[in-house]
């Protein structure tokens, strides 16, 4: 008797279990899909004040730039390792180039909080580019970027 208890109560300790596994694997599956979908938002949101960036690059606006770039953001490009102060003192006006022109985004996210976004421009002033974004107190900024010309225009 005792031998059979012991067996049923080793079934039913085994079926536990694998419905606990199967309930965590669940659970781990949703909150994978939900972390995923809050991931394409939140790299929306990134694209969105990217093509910001851009466009204030081309009007000049160092006010709406300087929301965009981290304090101590480094900055790398043809001309040079600079901080935001040598950043945004190259934004010039440009009112005769074409809009600013992203092509080929892609962002990945090393944690909820930091993404590296790489995409393209068209236009005559084409190139690639190369940017970390950090969250700090809800609010998106780029730590590093780096441009490179793009051969030929793109």
């Amino acid at each position: 008797m005792a031998e059979v208890y012991s067996e049923r109560h080793s079934k039913e300790q085994m079926g536990g279990i694998n419905m606990k596994a199967i309930l965590v694997t669940v659970a781990t599956f949703l909150i994978t899909v939900a972390a995923t979908a809050h991931a394409a938002d939140e790299t929306d949101a990134l694209i969105a004040l990217d093509k910001q960036w851009g466009e204030a690059g081309i009007k000049g606006d160092t006010t709406a730039a300087a929301k965009l770039l981290a304090d101590k953001v480094v900055s790398v490009s043809d001309s040079g390792v600079k901080g935001k102060q040598g950043e945004l003192a190259d934004m010039k006006s440009e009112p005769s180039s074409p809009r600013y022109e992203p092509t080929d985004y892609k962002v990945t996210f090393i944690n909820p909080d930091t993404a590296i976004m790489t995409h393209g421009t068209k236009g005559s002033d084409a190139h690639y580019s190369l940017h970390v974004w950090s969250r700090k107190g809800g609010t998106w900024q780029v730590i590093a970027t780096s441009t490179t010309p793009a051969k030929g225009g793109k």
